[in-house]
């Protein structure tokens, strides 16, 4: 006689059992069943995993994590803390046997979200949500040779190519010689002006907050 089949719904009754006293005791004691699991006692009807089923969810855990930082750097304040209280609460509580796999998944956590900080606390640059043609000295606009200031509220930065720029801030008055590597910051509402000096190309970027030279 065949042996018998393994009762799928009797495993999946395994698993919700072993894994149900993590969430209501936050991995505390053990009953025989997650012993079993955990030091890898076979498992009747659960079959187990080949190598390229282990490096496939190897993959997967890796990209769930990394996308998991990517949303805690976005996250609040108040999500950020919330983070750390589901670690604090899945943590053993006093009277309950300390377990290696919820101190593990506690410090794990908190790992993610100290990651995470590196990005909350090291926001992108601005962009510039405008830039000029790149002008030489025939083609610059003759508005920007006289006096003129951009909108309240604009930043511009002015970055030569080639050559040499002179950048003068009419109030209050100061002045610059501007070169590749080199660029000119204009304040909001500031009125200035630009004089090529000699051969040059130049070009100018807007943004709305204050950019980084």
């Amino acid at each position: 006689m065949p042996d018998k089949k393994p009762d799928i719904a009797e495993s999946l009754q395994f698993h919700q059992r072993a894994l149900s006293r993590w969430e209501n005791e936050g991995g505390a004691t053990l009953d025989r069943a997650q012993d079993d699991l955990i030091h890898g006692d076979v498992v009747s009807g659960v079959p187990e995993l080949t190598n390229a089923e282990l490096v496939q969810l190897r993959i997967r855990v890796i990209a769930l994590e990394n996308l998991m930082i990517a949303l805690l750097a976005a996250a609040s304040d108040r999500q950020i803390d919330l983070a750390r209280e589901m670690a604090t609460y899945i943590s053993p509580r006093p009277g309950f046997t300390q377990h290696p796999l919820t101190t593990h998944a506690a410090a794990q956590m908190i790992d993610l979200v100290e990651r995470a900080n590196q990005f909350r606390s090291s926001p992108p640059p601005p962009m510039p949500y405008k830039r000029t043609a790149v002008f030489d000295e025939n083609t610059l606009p003759s508005g920007l040779r006289r006096e003129h200031r951009t909108k309240p509220g604009v930043w511009g930065v002015i970055r030569v190519l080639d050559g040499r720029v002179r950048y003068q801030v009419l109030d209050p008055v100061s002045e610059l010689i501007l070169e590749p590597g080199h660029p000119g910051l204009i304040l909001p509402d500031e009125p200035h002006l630009v004089e090529p000096l000699g051969s040059i190309r130049m070009q100018i970027e807007f943004y709305h907050q204050l950019p980084n030279l």
